[in-house]
């Protein structure tokens, strides 16, 4: 996966990012053409622990451009990163309702992705025409999916 500062941002806000995964985000980094010392040395790390990436996060963070951002917009950005994935790889929508809920709960309830976050219970209620609820469900993904990229 090529690095995107967006969604590395959005993921150190909900703390998606533990002190092991790291190196393979400075990686990315650095195969994005974005180098220095702090990243070659985030990269090199063999199994960091929590308190070294406490100590090197923050210059990490500044070396890349990536600035710390609120649960909510990490949250609506992660829900249409995930929504923009299943719909180019054309998997089933139904599969995905548990991960955006796991996502709406991992952002505290976050507002922006309420409706997304809400949508395996409501996609139960539905009733039993699976086709029906594969179609409600990718209809809000599209919708997502195709909204202007999130700030």
């Amino acid at each position: 996966m090529a690095f995107s500062r967006k969604i590395v941002e959005a993921k150190l806000a909900l703390g998606a990012i533990h002190p092991e995964d790291f190196p393979a985000a400075a990686i990315e980094a650095l195969e994005a053409g974005i180098d220095g010392p702090v990243t070659r040395r985030v990269a090199g790390l063999i199994n960091p622990t929590g308190f070294e990436m406490d100590q090197l996060k923050p210059a990490f963070m500044a070396e890349a451009g990536l600035r710390a951002i609120d649960q909510n917009t990490a949250a609506a950005r992660l829900a249409q990163d995930l929504a923009r994935e299943v719909l180019r790889n054309g998997k089933d929508p139904l599969q995905f309702t548990r991960a955006f809920e796991r996502l709406w709960i991992a952002a505290d309830y976050a507002k922006s992705v309420q409706d997304l976050g809400t949508m395996d219970d409501e996609v139960y209620l539905y009733g039993a025409n699976e086709d029906a609820k594969r179609e409600l469900v990718r209809a809000r993904l599209v919708e997502i999916a195709e909204a202007p990229d999130l700030p």
